[in-house]
């Protein structure tokens, strides 16, 4: 039976639109028997009012333990893609304090546009040494050329977001997630399968992410948040 050990993307009151302290998220974690968690609010090009500035990122290392409560605490962030070039929202300098980085597209900030222009967006995200996952892959509004793009990912050794919470939200996320998880096996790409929690009861929700990986008998080893020593394995910047 696959699983997954820790939460690769939550969000908490940080991000505005989030309901949730990062206590709260981690006391659900703990019932739950997580072993470790990811906070990854917001980046600020989402806009005034979604977000803290970016000195609360730079800030998390010095500021948060790396275990609370015998849970292990990854400090990260869901930057922004900006434009079609795949320009993100926080400088390296910012970067280089976290322990993860997702890079994920929002209607919000970056619009909907041809698989030909989506595709150039994950081609320079692939190519960016700071970005560790690639955030919510299966949003329709973005369709790109999966194939084309989860061999880059393999070449450039990106992670790969099953994100539970876009099934039920997302253009056609159910069947892009289940062609792109097709492709990560086939081609041996690595993924993550993350809550992306709004609110603390929905930390550690994986439902949909493990029965759609279940049903087509995806390998655990390719689940890099399967446990921690898998997690910290796969994100290099993170002090072991």
């Amino acid at each position: 039976m696959l699983e997954a050990k820790i939460d690769t993307h939550t969000h908490t009151i940080a991000s505005i639109h989030a309901y949730s302290t990062l206590m709260e998220n981690i006391q659900i974690a703990k019932k739950k028997s997580l072993t470790g968690l990811a906070v990854t609010d917001h980046a600020p090009g989402l806009g005034i009012g979604e977000t803290f500035p970016k000195s609360y990122f730079g800030n998390m290392r010095k500021a948060i333990p790396e275990v609370v409560d015998g849970l292990r605490i990854i400090k990260g962030v869901e930057a922004n893609v900006m434009d079609h070039d795949g320009n993100l929202d926080l400088p390296t300098s910012t970067f280089e304090k976290l322990d993860l980085v997702i890079a994920s597209c929002h209607e919000k900030v970056v619009k909907p546009a041809t698989i030909k222009e989506h595709d150039k967006i994950w081609e320079n995200i692939a190519k960016n040494p700071w970005v560790d996952i690639i955030g919510h892959s299966g949003n329709g509004n973005y369709d790109f050329s999966h194939e084309k793009i989860i061999k880059l990912f393999k070449e450039y050794d990106k992670i790969v977001e099953i994100n539970s919470s876009s099934f039920p939200y997302r253009k056609n996320a159910r069947k892009n997630c289940r062609d792109i998880a097709l492709l990560c096996k086939k081609y041996r790409v690595k993924v993550t399968i993350s809550s992306d929690a709004h609110f603390a009861t929905d930390i550690g929700n994986f439902t949909e992410s493990l029965n759609m990986l279940e049903d087509i008998q995806f390998p655990q080893e390719l689940i890099v948040n399967r446990n921690l020593d898998t997690l910290l394995e796969a994100l290099p910047k993170i002090k072991k």
